[in-house]
């Protein structure tokens, strides 16, 4: 057996390196000198704008899953499904991902051939291209994995957690003589359980979610070790055995710069090999572990990305929502974190889970509730203790937000939203919402599209309560706005004809905005099918009927509040009742206003009067 030796650096410049592991740790190396057949290596075009592409992430995913010690994953996002549309938006391209989409034969002249595609060891299995449609791959790599090849290839790697430099030892022998005196060995580097958006059409990857709304992007495509078509190896005669040895530095983020920008966390990522006779017609892969390995501390939990309310209007917090990061060696089963705030009392809680080194977890904390203060109010999240241990490094242990107090007072209840929706209607809505009770007081959208780029006017008037806090949330599913080449879209909420909160549509995913409703009383009754149903006696002394004169009640509910907006009564209402008695003798004498809401459109509000 021939044995040769090849060194390369990237970014470090050309560097030798010879390491060993200790002897408990499972590597992959050394290489296996029987002949094997082909493991399948599957490079799928992706992206984030690409609503059918969960479904091919699922399929892959199956595929994995019935024979994992023989399939390859590698997702490459590319191509303008891909392309972020606006700032903070992640970008997953890579350069080595667009150059490998232009390999010769890889797609259509015209792109890829669909969304999502994928190639199998970069094979014409139909047709005149490498890549194919979903329904195409699980016969292609059975396919595949019947063939013989005639080189074997592992590797594994170190990854120094403090400087992020990379060593990777590679191996490739040769079974048989190759038909090139020259293959090429690519190296990619794959990062797992990535957070960011994706359009999903048909609900088609339900479990890879994360519980925030993100999506769970596996199998990325980080960036290519070697050159993008793969770095030229040999001898390829049959008993060559080849030790290829790359030093890469593994950046903080994916890109290395800009606005699109993604965390890189190193128990996240992943290497992958092949050899290819050429640029194309891989012989074989296979993935390789990365051990990490110079810890500072063995427990030390990092907190990031806290969101909870911009503004607060009632007090009542939106679920408190952060992720933490294992900075230390030792896996992570539980951890107890703290929160406080002005006018809070500090509470605890306690996340149970599992957590490797250098990896993430969600967190969720709901019911949280502040006492507002004038201006703006603290809130702060930290750590209390890992494994029941004292974290080791308290440096990073607290995260606080600071939460302004809305400003912003809806002089009159009775409302008005303009909204004007850009060419694609589909993915744009709001809402108003009852910051209490979360009750949903009206609603518009998604529209129809256009046929062309402008805007279309839609408007809505309802009214609200007195006195009470509410939150209007905007929507776009798309994440682009309702603007910019589409159209110029915008939003205008007002009262009793003044125009409170309003502005141009380019936000991106959506915005929420906190106002409330001052002490006018001179409520509006609102009746869209007063023909329908009837509110008996007007004053009340014991008893309230509400009568439906038909049966088109489904899923309706009537609630009571009083004049400063505390809702004292609410039920669902049976189908099959057309009739029913609200008992009023325990409420204090006034002025209330019944609210009767269907599918959260309101039907009724009437104002009634409680006399004993």
């Amino acid at each position: 057996m021939s044995e040769y030796k090849t060194c390369v650096g990237k970014y470090l410049g050309t560097i030798c390196l010879l390491f060993s592991l200790t002897s408990n740790i499972t590597a992959q190396l050394p290489v296996d000198t029987i002949l094997q057949n082909k493991k399948a290596v599957i490079e799928e075009f992706t992206g984030i704008y690409c609503g059918a592409c969960p479904n091919g992430h699922a399929v892959l995913s199956t595929i994995h899953h019935n024979d994992p010690n023989n399939v390859v994953l590698i997702s490459i996002h590319e191509g303008y499904f891909a392309e972020p549309e606006v700032p903070l938006v992640p970008d997953f391209r890579t350069q080595d991902g667009d150059s490998i989409a232009l390999i010769p034969g890889m797609r259509a002249t015209n792109g890829v051939a669909t969304y999502p595609s994928a190639s199998v060891n970069r094979m014409i299995f139909n047709g005149s291209i490498m890549s194919m449609p979903a329904y195409s791959w699980s016969a292609a790599v059975n396919s595949v994995k019947t063939q013989t090849a005639y080189c074997n290839v592992a590797l594994q790697a170190t990854l120094d957690v403090q400087t992020r430099v990379l060593n990777v030892h590679t191996q490739v022998y040769y079974t048989a003589n190759s038909p090139s005196s020259t293959n090429f060995l690519t190296i990619a580097l794959l990062e797992d359980s990535v957070p960011g958006p994706q359009h999903d059409y048909g609900n088609y990857n339900p479990t890879n979610w994360f519980p925030d709304g993100s999506y769970k992007h596996n199998d990325v495509l980080r960036d290519i070790i070697t050159p993008a078509w793969g770095q030229p190896i040999s001898p390829t005669s049959a008993g060559t055995k080849l030790n290829i040895y790359h030093t890469y530095t593994v950046p903080l983020t994916f890109p290395s710069g800009g606005t699109n920008t993604t965390s890189c966390l190193p128990g996240r990522l992943k290497l992958v090999a092949f050899v290819a006779e050429t640029y194309s017609t891989i012989i074989n892969g296979a993935y390789g572990p990365i051990y990490l390995n110079n810890f500072s501390y063995n427990e030390d939990i990092g907190i990031t990305n806290l969101k909870c309310n911009d503004e607060v209007c009632s007090g009542i917090m939106k679920p408190i929502e952060f992720w933490f990061v294992n900075n230390g060696n030792y896996n992570v089963a539980q951890v107890s974190f703290t929160y406080s705030g002005n006018n809070l009392s500090p509470g605890q809680f306690t996340w149970n889970g599992n957590c490797p080194p250098y990896t993430q977890k969600f967190v969720s904390i709901n019911n949280v509730s502040i006492v507002p203060t004038v201006n703006s109010n603290t809130f702060q999240i930290g750590v209390a203790s890992i494994n029941s241990n004292s974290d080791e490094n308290p440096v990073n242990d607290q995260i606080t937000k600071i939460v302004q107090t809305t400003t912003l007072v809806a002089p009159s209840i009775n409302m008005q939203m303009n909204f004007n929706q850009d060419q694609y209607g589909w993915d744009t809505r709001w809402k108003i919402i009852e910051d209490v009770t979360g009750l949903i007081v009206v609603q518009d959208g998604p529209w129809n599209n256009l046929n062309s780029s402008g805007t279309l006017l839609h408007t809505k008037t309802f009214t609200l309560q007195p006195n009470t806090c509410y939150r209007l949330e905007i929507t776009d599913e798309y994440g682009d706005g309702a603007c910019c080449n589409y159209g110029n879209g915008s939003y205008d909420l007002k009262s009793g004809g003044t125009s409170i909160f309003s502005g141009l549509a380019n936000y991106g995913f959506g915005l929420t905005k906190w106002f409330k409703t001052g002490n006018d009383v001179s409520v509006d009754e609102h009746n869209i099918l007063p023909e329908n149903i009837i509110v008996y006696p007007n004053p009340i002394n014991e008893k309230m009927k509400i009568e439906f004169l038909s049966n088109n009640h489904d899923n309706m509910r009537v609630s009571m509040f009083d004049v400063i907006g505390q809702m004292v009564y609410s039920q669902n209402i049976p189908s099959d009742r057309n009739i029913i008695e609200v008992d009023c003798s325990q409420l204090p004498q006034g002025m209330y206003f019944v609210y009767l809401v269907n599918n959260s459109d309101k039907l009724l509000v009437k104002k009634i009067c409680i006399i004993h």
